[in-house]
């Protein structure tokens, strides 16, 4: 459903004061009342908004996985498995990645990265609807989704030194040929 454009704008309020929070407490320590506060938002629009400050961190990702999309929806032959559609899929994730450094290193520290694991999961579902035909199973998806996830989060907490290009071509190269439509 898409949301009028003031929702948004709020939603995307209250995820600031979240990561402003993020960076200043705990996750387990982070309260409504100071939320609001550093969002600059009411009380009423908070609880209109979400139910509680977990569905903040899943609307921040959803909205990634949005923006994923429509940019996956530009690349061409972007549900094949080739080099080349998977090198264009890796170079939009590092550049999303890259242009969110900042959150998701607060997201790593604060421990949460299994939520960012499950927005890999998310992106990975997606691809495996048109897996290759020689895919006996889902293995092959979860060796590409863990070794992505793994190179993301490494590459963030080295300060992503490397372009998102450099960083997709390194992907390219390292996984196994039998990921790829011959």
């Amino acid at each position: 459903m898409h949301q009028p454009p003031e929702d948004s704008h709020l939603k995307n309020q209250i995820v600031d004061g979240f990561f402003i929070e993020l960076s200043e407490h705990p996750f387990s320590e982070i309260r409504v009342a100071q939320l609001i506060k550093s969002a600059g938002v009411a009380r009423a629009s908070y609880y209109r908004n979400f139910e509680n400050i977990e569905d903040i961190l899943n609307y921040y990702l959803d909205r990634l996985l949005v923006e994923h999309r429509s940019h996956s929806d530009k690349i061409p032959n972007s549900r094949s498995w080739t080099k080349q559609s998977i090198k264009d899929q890796l170079l939009d994730l590092f550049t999303v990645f890259g242009a969110e450094q900042k959150r998701f290193k607060l997201l790593i520290q604060g421990e949460l990265s299994s939520h960012i694991y499950e927005f890999f999961q998310a992106v990975s579902e997606e691809r495996n609807t048109e897996r290759p035909a020689d895919w006996p199973t889902g293995y092959p998806r979860d060796v590409f989704s863990g070794a992505v996830f793994q190179v993301i989060m490494s590459w963030l907490q080295k300060g992503t030194k490397e372009s998102p290009e450099e960083m997709a071509d390194f992907l390219i190269e390292y996984l196994p040929e039998k990921l790829f439509e011959q």
